[in-house]
């Protein structure tokens, strides 16, 4: 054999042996893969079942928690709804306390509130041992929501005034004043837990601002079982003159024997009526030397309507 030869024979053995080489070397590595792909999968289908595990407890909980909000807020509910029944009891009784059949009653109203005027008013009306009618609109804030809850706790009767007591809002159309109605209804029952069953429309059944047909306001008013009232005497707090207290007292007393035995005072109670809270223990006092009971109205309350509930079929 020639040299030619042999080292043609070397040669080839040589890249049989580097053929081998790769071949193991990729045989390792795809071995490697393999392992390296087991691990990892095993890994995370581990993980995956530990997660499916997690999601499973919080469902769970989720679930629990959803059962427990919905029996603590019937819980609440059914609370709120007692208490507003014990506060009407309440209220009916002390009407009957009050109430003598020899004497003429008054029944103090407020409308356009709460503001901080509602808190000297609150003070007074407790320092006399007095309940009184609040026809509220919503005030927004911390201390005004104090302020109804107070009105309630205190035995006084919270009724609604509309909403915004925007006229051109309240009486645009009739599903206009429904909306506010609900509005001021809610607002109310959200605060105090109690729903409201007294209303006075701004500006009262007889005004002449309103785009739709007060008896189309009345009849809802009715149908949806809540009263409404009017006054028949005022303290002429709303006439845009800068009465003093002292004035404001003989107004009201002025109209308050005009009116008759049964006697609806109108007065207001919003930020710029300080004159009207001021003159609040000077008008009970006369109030009582002339006497007259004061009383909160409740549905034992003559009626008192500009529009009668019951000229509208």
């Amino acid at each position: 054999m020639t040299r030619q030869e042999e080292r043609i024979r070397a040669r080839r053995r040589q890249r049989r042996r580097q053929a081998r080489l790769v071949r193991r070397v990729i045989l390792a590595i795809c071995l490697l893969i393999i392992l390296i792909l087991c691990i990892y999968g095993h890994h995370n289908h581990k993980r995956a079942l530990t997660l499916e595990g997690q999601i499973n407890k919080l469902e769970q909980q989720l679930k629990q928690n959803r059962s427990d909000r919905k029996d603590l807020q019937q819980q609440i509910e059914d609370l709120q709804k007692q208490l507003e029944d014990t506060r009407k009891q309440l209220q009916k009784k002390e009407a009957a306390v009050y109430d003598d059949p020899d004497k003429p009653n008054v029944y103090l109203t407020f409308d356009d509130g709460p503001s901080v005027n509602t808190d000297t008013i609150l003070d007074t009306l407790a320092a006399e041992n007095i309940r009184a009618t609040f026809f509220c609109i919503a005030q927004k804030g911390e201390a005004n929501e104090k302020r109804y809850q107070r009105i309630v706790s205190e035995g006084h009767t919270l009724g609604m005034h509309s909403y915004t007591h925007s006229y051109s809002t309240v009486y645009a159309d009739l599903a206009s004043f429904q909306k506010d109605v609900t509005g001021i209804s809610d607002y109310l029952y959200q605060i105090t837990g109690v729903r409201p069953e007294y209303y006075r429309f701004p500006g009262g059944s007889s005004n002449t601002v309103s785009k739709v047909s007060m008896k189309e306001c009345i009849r809802y008013l009715n149908q949806s079982g809540l009263t409404y009232f009017d006054w028949n005497a005022q303290n002429d707090d709303a006439t845009g003159k800068d009465y003093t207290a002292s004035q404001l007292v003989d107004h009201a007393m002025r109209s308050v024997r005009a009116a008759g035995s049964n006697v609806v005072l109108l007065m207001h109670d919003e930020q710029t009526k300080t004159a009207t809270a001021q003159s609040l223990p000077k008008l009970i006092k006369q109030l009582r030397d002339a006497g007259y009971d004061i009383l909160p109205i409740t549905d034992k309350t003559p009626l008192v309507q500009h529009v009668s509930r019951d000229s509208v079929s």
